[in-house]
């Protein structure tokens, strides 16, 4: 990659033979050799991997001490020739005790290792005893620590061996809090159904909790399987997510890769400032490393081109779920705090306004307030279609709200007299007239009826700025303005769905069908042939506020992902309305109103994205 460093990372699971060291480091050395091709700056093998995990007794014997030591001088040898990183595990003899390490290995020299904590193996002593000792090993003074980051100039990882990752107290929040940003934990776990899968998904929640990429390898391929099995598990977790993994129990070595950016996951430390506090005070030992190879490309990296909407389909429907609940519930708590007759709402027919009602409907159920406690206010202007208009009216008959259609074209003609506008100039004051107008009637109908108006803009349209400011942007509580418009259609297809008796059904799916449009022209007016697909600018939206991602990230990661989709055109003319939108239009989110948070993101001023107006 050109424009920013990112760091290949390899977990490799080799066939191995308990004992047999030469033929282990030869199928070690093998595996460094593929990955070196496949562009990999740095592979993890499993716990013990030059002798086999598994070998119990013979860790005691001299003859398996020996072999060792000759298959750590013989990696040591083929590393001196190699930019590779290799991080392997074999048994440390010192002293009388036996120690399980991991060894980080760079151009033919041990850097520094790190000693398990937790043995459950009765040969082995815990690393306890070794804890930051400089031992001299293979003519060299090597540091022994569990809190041992070594660091390059463009990049900071740490080893947390085994079991020591996941039991209460482990260093990993430590070497987080003092800057790692790779975790790589060798193991040798036992496959065990259910647990193993649990143990992933610890992993998964702790790369998330210590905004870490968290690699993890474990001993497979050959171990005895006398009383259990090793699973042979690898797989590369990034900030929650799931980069890479193989599949476990296989009878051939597996080497998987992810692409990981040091410098994003630093950016979403400095906005999510999560570590843990107990760690304050606390200092980690640092080695200084040569800078290791950058990834040549972008064949392993891993992004989704939509990151609101849950690829599985068991996930997305929990999200669609709990968003429902979250927006539904929180506007509940507010009628009951402000007492509202009346939840007053305009009902365009298009998708942002129909999701909103939807919530509004199961924020009656929730109170226990009959349907037509909604008041859905239609107001057809110069652009309404009649598709749009047909939608809510069946809409607000199907859930049973108070239907009201108020025309505002004549309204809106008198005020262009006022105003000394000519209705045939369709310019921005001849769309937001009309927009503020719909506002003013909410408002003052809220006031009539005691009630309250809800908003309907949803977080794309935020990001943009894509509303009228004092218009739509405007209402007495915004329930969509954490929800993007690519989530958006999947909230209102399970709804129908799910939810829905089927003639709620039919008309919530002709809403998604049709294509989002302000309508506040006549013609047909399309708000993605305006400013690009909402995909992309989703897409941008998420990277830019979770990652700080600049331009050209996002140019490349949106070539990478939205490859014979758009082209590169497309995406750069998306981006470049994205960013001068997005940067200019806070002064329209300043004010916006309350609405809680149902997603990972939002742009509320006053808790999430706190920008200047002028810049």
């Amino acid at each position: 990659m050109s424009r920013s460093y990112s760091c290949r990372a390899a977990a490799a699971v080799p066939r191995l033979k308990p004992g047999n060291v030469s033929f282990n480091v030869d199928e070690i050395i093998a595996c460094c050799q593929e990955s070196e091709k496949g562009g990999a700056s740095i592979i993890l093998f499993p716990e013990l991997s030059l002798t086999g995990a598994g070998c119990g007794d013979l860790f005691g014997s001299s003859a398996l001490k020996a072999a060792a030591d000759e298959g750590v001088k013989k990696l040591l040898a083929f590393s001196a020739d190699s930019a590779l990183g290799i991080i392997a595990g074999f048994p440390l003899y010192y002293r009388g005790g036996l120690y399980s390490v991991s060894a980080f290995i760079l151009r033919g020299e041990i850097r520094g290792i790190s000693c398990k904590y937790s043995v459950s193996d009765p040969l082995f002593d815990s690393g306890a005893a070794l804890e930051g000792q400089k031992i001299s090993l293979y003519g060299k003074e090597i540091l022994c620590s569990g809190k041992l980051i070594f660091e390059s100039e463009n990049v900071r990882f740490a080893i947390v061996p085994g079991e020591d990752m996941l039991l209460p107290g482990n260093f990993s929040a430590l070497l987080a809090a003092n800057g790692a940003q790779f975790i790589f934990n060798p193991a040798a776990a036992a496959e065990l159904s259910l647990v193993s899968r649990e143990r992933m998904a610890q992993l998964e929640l702790a790369s998330g909790a210590l905004t870490a990429a968290v690699i993890t390898a474990g001993a497979g391929v050959g171990e005895p399987g006398s009383d259990f099995i090793c699973g042979g598990r690898a797989a590369i977790f990034n900030n929650g997510r799931c980069e890479a993994e193989n599949t476990p129990l296989e009878r051939e070595r597996s080497i998987i890769y992810a692409d990981i950016f040091p410098e994003r996951l630093e950016q979403r430390r400095v906005r999510k400032k999560s570590h843990n506090p107990f760690t304050a005070g606390q200092k980690a030992e640092f080695v200084s490393i040569a800078p290791l190879t950058a990834s040549p490309d972008w064949s392993q990296v891993h992004l989704e081109a939509n990151p609101f909407v849950p690829a599985d389909k068991e996930e997305l429907a929990r999200r669609c779920r709990e968003t429902l609940a979250i927006q539904s519930a929180a506007l509940a708590r507010r009628v009951e705090c402000t007492r509202s007759a009346k939840l007053v709402i305009g009902l365009s027919g298009g998708l942002d306004s129909t999701w909103a009602f939807l919530v509004c409907v199961e924020c009656c159920k929730r109170l226990g307030m009959p349907a037509d406690t909604i008041c859905a206010v239609t107001m057809p202007g110069f652009g309404t279609s009649k598709r749009t208009r047909g939608n809510a009216e069946k809409m607000a008959e199907v859930f049973g709200a108070e239907l009201r259609i108020i025309p505002i074209a004549e309204a809106v003609t008198a005020h262009f007299k006022d105003i000394g506008h000519d209705p045939d100039n369709h310019n921005i004051a001849y769309e937001n007239s009309q927009a503020r107008e719909r506002t003013q009637i909410l408002m003052d109908l809220a006031n009539e009826l005691s009630g309250m108006v809800i908003g309907t803009g949803d977080l794309s349209e935020l990001a943009l700025g894509w509303c009228t400011f004092n218009g739509d942007q405007m209402s007495m509580y915004g329930v969509n303005g954490s929800v993007p418009k690519t989530l958006m259609r999947h909230l209102v297809t399970f709804y129908a769905e799910h939810i829905a008796d089927p003639a709620g059904s039919a008309v919530l799916k002709d809403v998604v069908a049709t294509p989002v449009s302000p309508e506040l022209l006549p013609g047909a007016q399309h708000t993605e042939e305006l400013v690009g697909s909402y995909d992309l600018h989703d897409f941008f939206l998420w990277h830019t506020v979770q990652y700080g991602s600049d331009e050209a990230f996002l140019q490349e990661a949106g070539e990478k992902v939205f490859a014979g989709v758009f082209s590169s055109e497309e995406i750069r003319s998306a981006l470049q309305i994205f960013t001068r939108r997005f940067r200019t239009q806070q002064f329209k989110r300043n004010p916006m109103p309350d609405g809680a948070k149902a997603g990972t993101l939002s742009l509320s001023p006053r808790t999430d994205w706190r920008a200047p107006s002028d810049c």
